[in-house]
């Protein structure tokens, strides 16, 4: 019995842990992830604990990876709110798939840091343009954008 409620739980972080993750670095608190996610409180903040969240979210600004999680975040939320209106059309589909294949190269690192991040940065702001009307999101979203160039210049 214990193989079976172990196994549900890996299956579950599997299945929703990194969404959670790159949520809360984006800025999502625990209680909207929990509302996003068919997730209980409590087994995020045992992930929230076990894989450091905080420190990771502290690192945002500096860290290219962590960069590229948050704004991983910001792209699922704001696509999953736009298909589940109806919204999005096969081209703007298209061009999601694009940011995430550049943002995942981003995350992992693998290739010209400087590169992939004006590429990513170009894209997704350029989507952002079109669906954010939140003036406050658009401002918490530059910051971060300004906070990694920042960082790649000091890196240089």
């Amino acid at each position: 019995m214990m193989g079976i409620n172990k196994r549900t739980k890996q299956v579950k972080r599997e299945l929703y842990g990194e969404d959670a993750q790159s949520l809360y670095l984006a800025g999502k608190e625990l209680a909207e992830i929990q509302q996003l996610l068919p997730v209980a409180l409590a087994t995020l903040k045992r992930w929230h604990r076990e894989e450091r969240w905080e420190e990771k979210r502290r690192q945002v600004p500096v860290s290219p990876r962590w960069l590229g999680e948050a704004l991983r975040g910001i792209l699922r939320e704001k696509a999953g709110r736009l298909i589940i209106k109806g919204d999005l059309k096969a081209p703007e589909l298209d061009e999601l798939s694009k940011i995430v294949t550049l943002l995942d190269r981003l995350c992992s690192q693998g290739w010209d840091m400087r590169a992939a991040a004006l590429e990513v940065m170009d894209r997704f702001i350029e989507f952002l343009r079109r669906w954010v009307k939140d003036p406050e999101e658009l401002k918490q979203i530059s910051y971060r954008v300004q906070e990694f160039f920042r960082q790649l210049e000091e890196e240089s």
